[in-house]
């Protein structure tokens, strides 16, 4: 009977303690995203391709991944007011297996961050 009742014991500890490691591992992940996240950029928009300036559009059809395939496309507002938004655009080629992601400015430039 004290056998039993110390076994369940440890299954629950060992219950709890999975609970606390998969909580702290989506943390960890949360945490990722965020870091990846350009700094100041607080709301991502999913748009079409169609419904980027001309320049951007000029830049990615016309540009060094005028051959790639167009993924999803982002446009993400910055936090200060009066900033100008980035775009952010999905791109994948048949050599690669992961896309690319590559961020323009209003104007159609290559940013970084």
């Amino acid at each position: 009977m004290i056998m039993k009742k110390i076994s369940l014991l440890a299954v629950a500890f060992a219950l709890v303690g999975l609970g606390a490691q998969a909580q702290g591992n989506a943390a960890n992940t949360t945490q990722a995203v965020q870091q990846t996240t350009p700094q100041g950029q607080q709301n991502k928009q999913k748009i079409t391709l169609e419904e980027l300036p001309e320049a951007v559009k000029t830049a990615v059809t016309g540009g060094e991944y005028k051959e790639w395939t167009v993924g999803e496309v982002h446009k993400l507002q910055p936090a200060e007011a009066g900033a100008a938004a980035i775009y952010e655009v999905q791109l994948l080629n048949k050599e690669q297996e992961q896309p690319v992601v590559v961020r323009y400015d209003e104007a159609g430039n290559v940013v970084q961050g």
